[in-house]
C-alpha cells in the first residue's frame, strides 16, 4: 500500500511554496530520507535517487536501473542520468535552466562534492540553510494528518482485539511472541501495510530495559504477569506509536509496580504540561529529568518522547532534557526546537527497574494553535487487566 499521490504532492508543494518563501530558488535533495518523504519510494532506492524541486517544478532523478520503479506523481517530471556524463550531478545543469543559486540538502552529499557543485552546475551561489527540509517534515500537512489519524484508528483497533478478545481466550496457552505476531497480523487485517518498528512485547523481567531482546525465546504467557507493548503500523505513508501495559489474570498490579506506576504517571502528566506550541521540545524532556532526580534516580532511563507520525516513526524533535548551560546547536541535534502546531511527538517517559520490569505509556501529541490533541486518548492509559 504505497502512499497516495495526495500525500506526495502535498509534501512536494509544502517545499516548492517554502523555496517561494525563502531562498527563491531550485533545491537538490540528496537525502535518502527526504527523498523516501517527498516520494514514497522504499529504503533500497532511495540511496540512487535525488530530487531536484523548484519554485513552480520538481524532477525525480535516477539511473536506468530503477526506471520501471519511479512513482506517478502527478506535476513531478523524471530525469534518467547517464546519457551524457559519467556523473549524474554535472547532468543536472540542464535541468536547472539557467538558474545561477542553488539550495542543497547536504545530508546524503559528500563534501567533495558539495565543494564542486557550483563548477559542475554553473551556478554563482550553493546554500545549505539549516533543517529547511526537517522542519517541513516536523510540521504535517493536512492530508498527512487525516492519514495519520485513520493511522490510529488502526493502532487501537488492533490493541483492542488483543486485549478484549485473542487474550482472554488464549492468555493460558499462548506465548509472548505469539501475542506480537497476532497483533502484527491484526494490525495488517484492519489496514496497515507494515509495521513502524519491531513491535517490543515483554513481560515482568524480560522488559527491564527500554529495548529488550525480542530475539529471546518465546516465553510462556501466565497469569500474574505483567507486559509492556509497544507497537506501531505504518498506513499510506504515515506510522504510529504507542505503549500500553497489560496485567494477566489479576485484578491490579503487583505491589512493586503500584510504586513504578506513580512514579511514571506524575512523569507522563509533568511532559505533557510542557507539550505546547512556543515550549521548547528540551522542556518536556527536562520535565521527566526532573522528575526522576525528585525520585533519586540519577540517570533518565532514556528520552521523554521524539517526533513522529509522518513517514518514519522516530524524527525530530527530540523530547530530551537539555542540561542548562549546554548548547543544542539546534537541527540536527533537535532538543531545543520550538514545538509548532502540526508538530506530532511522543510523551513515553518510563520507570524501569533492573530484574523486575518496567512501567511506561506512550501517547502520540499532536500540539495545536490552542494546545495539544492526544490522537491515541480513545485508548485508556490505565493498565489493561484481562482474566
Amino acid at each position: 500500500m504505497a502512499a497516495p499521490t495526495a500525500l506526495l504532492q502535498e509534501r512536494i508543494e509544502r517545499v516548492q511554496q517554502a523555496l517561494k518563501e525563502g531562498p527563491n530558488a531550485p533545491m537538490l535533495v540528496t537525502d535518502p530520507a527526504n527523498v523516501g518523504w517527498l516520494t514514497g519510494i522504499p529504503e533500497d532506492f532511495q540511496k540512487d535517487a535525488r530530487m531536484l524541486i523548484g519554485p513552480d517544478k520538481a524532477v525525480f532523478v535516477t539511473d536506468g536501473r530503477y526506471e520501471n520503479r519511479i512513482p506517478e506523481v502527478p506535476g513531478m517530471d523524471r530525469y534518467i542520468w547517464g546519457t551524457k556524463h559519467m556523473h549524474q550531478y554535472p547532468e543536472l545543469k540542464e535541468l536547472l535552466e539557467g538558474a545561477k543559486k542553488l539550495v542543497v540538502d547536504t545530508r546524503g552529499l559528500p563534501i567533495d562534492i558539495y565543494e564542486r557543485l557550483p563548477q559542475m552546475l554553473d551556478v554563482e551561489e550553493v546554500v545549505a540553510p539549516p533543517g529547511f527540509l526537517d522542519r517541513l517534515r516536523m510540521v504535517k500537512g493536512i492530508t498527512e494528518l487525516e492519514l495519520i489519524r485513520e493511522a490510529v484508528k488502526i493502532q487501537i483497533g488492533a490493541f483492542r482485539y488483543m486485549v478484549d478478545e485473542w487474550l482472554p481466550a488464549n492468555r493460558t496457552s499462548k506465548t509472548d511472541m505469539d501475542f506480537m505476531e497476532q497483533l502484527v497480523e491484526k494490525g495488517m487485517e484492519l489496514g496497515a501495510e507494515g509495521v513502524s518498528f519491531e513491535p517490543l512485547v515483554a513481560m515482568d523481567q524480560d522488559a527491564d530495559t527500554p529495548h529488550p531482546d525480542m530475539t529471546r525465546a518465546p516465553r510462556p504467557l501466565k497469569d500474574g504477569t505483567v507486559m509492556l507493548v509497544d507497537w506501531g503500523f505504518t498506513y499510506k505513508g504515515v506510522c504510529t506509536d504507542t505503549t500500553r501495559m497489560i496485567v494477566m489474570g489479576a485484578d491490579e498490579l503487583p505491589a512493586i509496580f503500584q510504586g513504578m506506576r506513580l512514579l511514571q504517571e506524575k512523569w507522563f502528566q509533568a511532559v505533557e504540561d510542557e507539550l505546547l506550541p512556543g515550549k521548547k521540545a528540551s522542556d518536556g524532556g527536562n520535565a521527566y529529568v526532573v522528575g526522576m532526580k525528585a525520585a533519586g534516580i540519577d540517570k533518565p532511563f532514556h528520552g521523554a518522547g521524539h517526533g513522529t507520525g509522518g513517514a518514519y516513526v522516530h524524527e525530530l524533535p527530540k523530547v530530551s532534557g537539555l542540561a542548562e548551560g549546554l548548547e543544542d546547536y539546534g537541527i540536527p541535534f533537535g532538543q531545543a526546537i520550538v514545538l509548532e502546531p502540526g508538530m506530532i511527538v511522543t510523551n513515553e517517559p518510563g520507570m524501569y527497574e533492573k530484574g523486575v520490569g518496567a512501567y511506561r505509556t506512550e501517547n502520540m501529541v499532536l500540539i495545536t494553535e490552542g494546545g495539544r490533541e492526544i490522537l491515541d486518548k480513545d485508548l485508556p492509559l490505565e493498565p489493561f487487566f484481562v482474566k
